[in-house]
């Protein structure tokens, strides 16, 4: 009995023991307790005084209650109050609380739309409530159409973000200039709009890239776009086709508000003021004169101090026609460190006539690089040997394309050349083949000489001339020149041919690089079918240009003359041409699927450009 009594209280001091270290143990490994699943959700409006879609009110302030604290981010330019008002509302987000309010007496019998866009979000995590609106009216009835489409850049097709799409229910073509529009609404990064809450009626539609925000086209520098039509809200009921079973359909009727495909193609008018945007003498024979925008005609120059009746410059102007280069040749001029000029340039008056403007400028040259040697001079023994300057070609290249010009730039302007100290070779092996050859200047760039021949494809040449064949207008003169280069050959290069359906007249068709810039163009024909040949290998994108007055090139609109910007159609996919490759494109562009080639090839826009 002893023995099993001893047992059991061993039995007993053994389970107690477990037990009490399970117990230290457990308290010992607390771990990280788990906080459950983050909140991804937005904030959900509650309720709000007055309530949403009231009628009749009359008050200074609107408050809308949330689930969730919440916090509003850059709301003076996200919030779209629609009519616009003279005065901001003032918004404040208290805890839970959204509070708006009016600075300025509300419009009787109308319909008002709050548009927060993304502003609104939850304190904690950020998520965002978007797209969030809310709508009252001061009469008694709400108006409820709507429409909605897209705004993209003209020229690219990019969807363009932040910029106001306007209705206006004053018919007139001067109310765009004139007004504030009676709707309006502001594209999202995806360049989507919806302006809500419109009455029955019509409407003319304009977008506007609004940089003064007083929401009408009042600045030369906004971009713009217009809807070429009146428009007229609707509800329109659509249908749509649901499975439930492998062998049965159910048909579900759904009302949308109509349009709700706008597309608006945003473009900045050809009407900037023509100025001078910089003017600059980094060196004493040379003056530099940049313009915003192209020159109509030449630049005219007249030196008013010093005077001389000589001409005492060379004209070059690049190939836009909008930077001017006097290089200076008269050594009166090119010593004296105040140089007065008058300038003579066409500009448009208010009547958008074309008129002559003078501008007095004074060329200033500060010589710094002679003001640090004298510094320096002081602390060396020895005078430095100058270098001998000598005229030195620029540009020179050892492979030309098939059909390119092999072209020599200098940089300064030449005032002779001797032909005979010249020599123009082919190499064939060994043996040089001399050729009869012209050196002719560029008609534009006054400083690059074009070696003009009937360039043989895949073949080698040798252009040579001795010291002192060309000399520039300082008395410079060029060393020896021994330069050899060759010809691309065919298995360089690819081929695109096109087989373009339901063409019409005036489509200009564009090969575009990687930047999107026109590499080559040329007008389709009748039939539809046309070859480009020898195109470097590469990325590209194709696109049409409804090249309305065969400029060869595309143009922006005019708001006056009711133009809009000549339409563009792209190919939906880029090409990648590869060397000694054949492509062939058969192309439907009436298929042309814009919001596609916008969701594949254009970035989401982040606003102005």
């Amino acid at each position: 009995m002893e023995k099993l009594l001893e047992k059991n209280r061993a039995t007993i001091l053994l389970s107690a023991i477990s037990f009490l270290f399970y117990v230290l143990w457990s308290c010992a490994s607390t771990g990280s307790p788990s906080g459950g699943p983050k909140d991804e959700t937005p904030p959900v409006m509650l309720k709000s005084t007055p309530p949403l879609n009231s009628l009749n009110f009359q008050g200074k302030e609107i408050t809308i209650y949330f689930d969730e604290i919440i916090q509003v981010k850059d709301i003076f330019q996200k919030l779209v109050v629609s009519p616009p008002m003279n005065k901001r509302p003032i918004v404040t987000a208290r805890g839970k609380n959204l509070i708006i309010r009016f600075e300025e007496d509300l419009q009787p019998n109308t319909t008002y739309t709050l548009d927060f866009a993304d502003a609104v979000s939850d304190n904690n995590e950020g998520n965002i409530l978007d797209n969030f609106r809310f709508s009252f009216s001061t009469g008694t009835d709400i108006d409820s159409l709507a429409i909605s489409g897209i705004v993209v850049d003209a020229a690219d097709l990019a969807p363009v973000a932040g910029v106001f799409v306007l209705a206006y229910n004053n018919l007139s073509d001067t109310a765009f200039t004139t007004q504030v529009p009676v709707r309006l609404a502001k594209t999202d990064q995806s360049g989507f709009f919806s302006i809500q809450n419109l009455a029955e009626g019509q409407y003319k539609i304009y977008a506007l890239e609004d940089v003064n925000r007083n929401y009408y086209y009042d600045q030369p520098g906004e971009r713009i776009a217009w809807h070429n039509e009146l428009i007229t809200p609707l509800i329109e009921y659509r249908e749509r086709i649901d499975s439930i079973a492998p062998d049965s359909v159910h048909v579900f009727e759904y009302h949308v508000f109509v349009p709700d495909s706008m597309k608006l193609f945003l473009f900045k008018e050809d009407n900037e003021p023509q100025y001078i945007k910089d003017r600059k003498r980094q060196s004493r024979n040379k003056l530099d004169f940049v313009f915003n925008r192209p020159l109509k005609e030449r630049l005219h120059i007249k030196a008013v101090k010093p005077v001389t009746e000589n001409e005492w410059f060379v004209y070059e102007r690049n190939m836009l026609n909008d930077s001017i280069s006097l290089w200076i040749t008269d050594s009166t001029f090119i010593m004296s460190d105040s140089l007065f000029v008058s300038i003579s340039y066409h500009v448009k008056d208010s009547l958008k006539q074309f008129v002559i403007k003078t501008d007095t400028l004074n060329a200033y040259f500060f010589d710094l690089a002679s003001a640090t040697s004298q510094r320096r001079r002081g602390s060396k023994d020895e005078a430095e040997k100058p270098e001998i300057e000598t005229l030195k070609p620029e540009t020179l290249k050892r492979t030309l394309e098939i059909f390119a010009d092999f072209d020599i730039s200098f940089p300064t302007p030449i005032s002779n050349y001797d032909l005979s100290m010249m020599k123009l070779e082919q190499q064939v092996d060994t043996i040089r083949k001399p050729l009869e050859f012209q050196f002719i200047r560029d008609s534009l760039r006054v400083r690059r000489y074009i070696i003009n021949y009937p360039w043989e494809i895949g073949q080698k040449y040798v252009f040579t001339a001795d010291s002192a064949a060309i000399t520039d207008i300082y008395g410079l003169k060029t060393d020896a020149i021994n330069h050899s280069f060759n010809i691309k050959t065919t298995d360089s290069y690819g081929i695109i041919i096109f087989d373009i359906l339901n063409t019409q007249e005036n489509w200009l068709l564009q090969i575009l690089n990687r930047q999107e810039k026109p590499v080559r163009n040329a007008y389709i024909p009748a039939n539809g079918k046309i070859i480009f040949r020898f195109l470097p290998p590469g990325d590209y994108f194709l696109r049409i240009v409804e090249d309305v007055n065969r400029n060869g090139e595309w143009d922006t609109g005019n708001l006056s003359e009711n133009i809009q910007p000549e339409r563009i159609i792209y190919y939906p996919e880029s090409v990648n041409v590869r060397a000694n490759w054949d492509i062939n494109i058969e192309w439907n562009p009436k298929e042309f699927d814009m919001y596609d080639f916008i969701s594949r090839h254009r970035k989401k826009s982040s606003g102005r450009r």
